[in-house]
């Protein structure tokens, strides 16, 4: 069984988000790290994937399943900084749940961020007018054949819109249930993992 950490980086922005990201990683953990996007980067096992139709570093994340590779993985967005130890994550899977990851901190309509045809779309195939929404930005995930699955789904569910990965992995779930745990707010813009939301862009 192989334990790593992922990162998807397609711009110089993001790579030097990622780069900062790793730096407070290495203070709490040796873990090895792969970069997934379209420039190397220094001291990391760079998987090189050219820019595909829509949002590149979307397209990445609904096809992380695939691309990690890792058993078990940790998936950091690039603008993302550890504060903290991350081992519970891991910890959470090695108790045989399949899926860590944090919910969304939203004032307004859940999924607002999607388009008004994707939101429609989403809340009426879910049959639910305020659904549980889950941030992408940190995620720990074993390799099963339901998250296997899952990730077949997610892509799918994507290439609908082609935005957004949220709503994708929502109508994903629904079709696709599995054993999935969740953090609270400080792994993820909280105490552990600080998200700098939106600085990592091309």
């Amino acid at each position: 069984m192989t334990i790593g950490v992922v990162y998807i980086t397609y711009g110089p922005s993001a790579a030097r988000e990622a780069a900062n990201s790793i730096q407070g990683l290495r203070k709490y953990h040796d873990w090895p790290v792969a970069v997934i996007g379209d420039m190397p980067m220094e001291g990391v096992w760079y998987l090189p994937q050219s820019v595909k139709p829509g949002r590149a570093g979307r397209w990445a994340k609904v096809n992380l399943m695939e691309l990690s590779p890792f058993d078990w993985t940790l998936y950091l967005d690039a603008d993302t900084r550890v504060r903290g130890d991350l081992s519970i994550g891991f910890d959470i899977l090695r108790d045989g749940w399949e899926m860590v990851m944090v919910p969304s901190k939203t004032r307004a309509c859940p999924i607002s961020i999607l388009t008004k045809d994707e939101r429609t779309t989403t809340l009426t195939e879910l049959g639910n007018s305020w659904p549980l929404v889950l941030n992408t930005g940190v995620m720990w995930f074993r390799r099963t054949p339901r998250t296997v699955r899952l990730w077949q789904i997610w892509h799918e569910e994507w290439q609908r819109f082609q935005e957004y990965d949220q709503g994708a992995l929502l109508r994903a779930l629904n079709r696709c249930p599995l054993a999935l745990w969740l953090l609270g707010r400080p792994f993820n813009a909280g105490s552990v993992v600080e998200h700098l939301f939106g600085r990592a862009r091309a």
